[in-house]
């Protein structure tokens, strides 16, 4: 016949057996919390819960073949792989978003992300549940730049992020405003992917995109036979952080385009965009001037991590095709603050009689190659170029003005001083008596005349 075999217990919460109650090997139960205890003597008599929690620090494991922790106790051993794990993180993006803005409009979404922070300020563990429908704070301003704060809360700045804020903040997107009518151009993405070294790599990009380095492949523009549009192959973009895709944080590609639609931008300020036909206009010190009779211009050409084109205006008025390619060099070149965050591919020649950009002689794309982008010459920037023997003087007559020679080939000056010997290499010399304001000359010529070629 079968037996029950009941253990000492006790059905009241937290009740602990005492020593007394038990003898060695004995158990106790208690039936309410579901514990079991036995009595222990080990030189001291005590009653201990059976399967409770070791202290990991009375642990010993083998450290054979430990390399950085080598430790064979595990409560070190545990100590030394986390202080490793947070020397290994940095501030970034964990997790792959696709983040959307209403373009044409004041709002935009940011979906959910997790990411970590580690800064001056600490280590931070970010997950941020997402929203829809939040508003520019600035709508004045060209760039919003979207982040979460070590509180996992979303902020917005309009200030270009430092260098203590890319560590500080997960930077999630950077959107683009027409501050003319303060709408929505676009966006593009901005974040840090995970890696202890990604403010390191992020200070040599950046200066490598100071100094004019135009992180792309392929790419490759030409112009159209039937218009003066242009068409861009396909090929790839580098920007740091710029996909949201922690798997690919980096390289954007992007499929051929024909027949461009991009935006026009000045010194200031954007249009809406859609244009397909190169302008034949040139900024003229911040007016939009029409291009005169076969002169030409050399617009800038931009592309965002957004597969956006941009063209700004060109800023200088051209005779002809090899004064424009050498004079783009020179110019003291007014960037739109925008443009700073795109790649800068090179320059669209056009001339005034232009007709289609398909290989012609009036129209040519220059691909912009490492130098900068019209910035380190701008100290020379209206000097005439020696080899052009004045020929790229925009006008000729108001200069011969300008030098007192008028505006025929006879010039006409207010006064004369001659200092030295003339000679006639062979030719007859003759008289013609002009007003001199000097009583003699230092030649010894008669006072009032002055001898000349004929």
């Amino acid at each position: 016949m079968a037996q029950t075999i009941k253990l000492k217990r006790s059905a009241v919460a937290g009740r602990i057996p005492a020593a007394s109650s038990l003898e060695l090997g004995e158990l106790g139960v208690n039936t309410h919390d579901g514990k079991v205890y036995v009595k222990k003597d080990d030189g001291s008599v005590s009653v201990v819960e059976v399967g409770s929690s070791v202290s990991v620090a009375n642990l010993i494991i083998d450290d054979t073949n430990l390399v950085v922790a080598d430790t064979t106790n595990l409560q070190t051993f545990i100590d030394e792989v986390d202080s490793a794990l947070l020397k290994a993180r940095s501030t970034g993006v964990t997790t792959t978003y696709v983040s959307t803005v209403d373009t044409g409009h004041t709002t935009f979404a940011q979906p959910a992300v997790k990411g970590e922070i580690l800064s001056d300020e600490g280590y931070f563990n970010i997950s941020y549940a997402g929203a829809t429908g939040i508003s520019i704070t600035t709508t004045s301003a060209a760039s919003t730049y979207v982040y979460i704060d070590k509180n996992g809360a979303l902020q917005q700045q309009t200030s270009t992020p430092t260098r203590q804020d890319w560590a500080r903040k997960i930077f999630t997107m950077r959107i683009a405003m027409n501050v003319a009518v303060g709408l929505i151009i676009g966006f593009e993405y901005l974040n840090n992917p995970i890696s202890n070294t990604a403010n390191t790599t992020r200070d040599l990009y950046n200066f490598l995109v100071a100094q004019g380095v135009p992180f792309k492949q392929n790419q490759v523009v030409t112009g159209r036979s039937g218009d003066l549009g242009f068409d861009v192959s396909a090929g790839t973009l580098l920007e740091l952080g710029g996909t949201g895709d922690i798997n690919n944080p980096n390289i954007k590609s992007f499929d051929a385009v024909a027949n461009v639609g991009f935006f026009l931008t000045t010194r200031t300020a954007f249009d809406s965009g859609g244009n397909q036909a190169l302008p034949k206009y040139w900024d003229n010190n911040g007016t939009l001037t029409a291009l005169g009779s076969t002169t030409l211009v050399g617009h800038r050409l931009y592309r965002f991590s957004n597969g956006n084109f941009c063209l700004q205006y060109g800023q200088g008025n051209y005779a002809n095709m090899a004064l424009a390619k050498s004079g783009v060099l020179l110019e003291d070149y007014v960037l739109n603050p925008i443009l700073k965050n795109a790649t800068f591919f090179g320059w669209w020649f056009i001339e005034s009689t232009a007709t289609n950009t398909g290989g012609t002689s009036v129209t040519d794309f220059i691909d912009y190659s490492i130098s900068t982008q019209g910035g380190s010459s701008s100290s020379l920037s209206g000097c005439l170029l020696k080899g052009n023997n004045l020929s790229d003087l925009l006008n000729v007559l108001t200069a011969r003005t300008n030098l007192g020679l008028g505006t025929g080939d006879t010039p006409t000056f207010a006064a004369a001083t001659i200092t030295g010997a003339i000679t006639s290499a062979g030719k007859d010399v003759g008289t013609q008596t002009i007003t001199s304001t000097a009583p003699t000359n230092a030649t010894g010529f008669p006072n009032g005349h002055v001898w000349y070629v004929v």
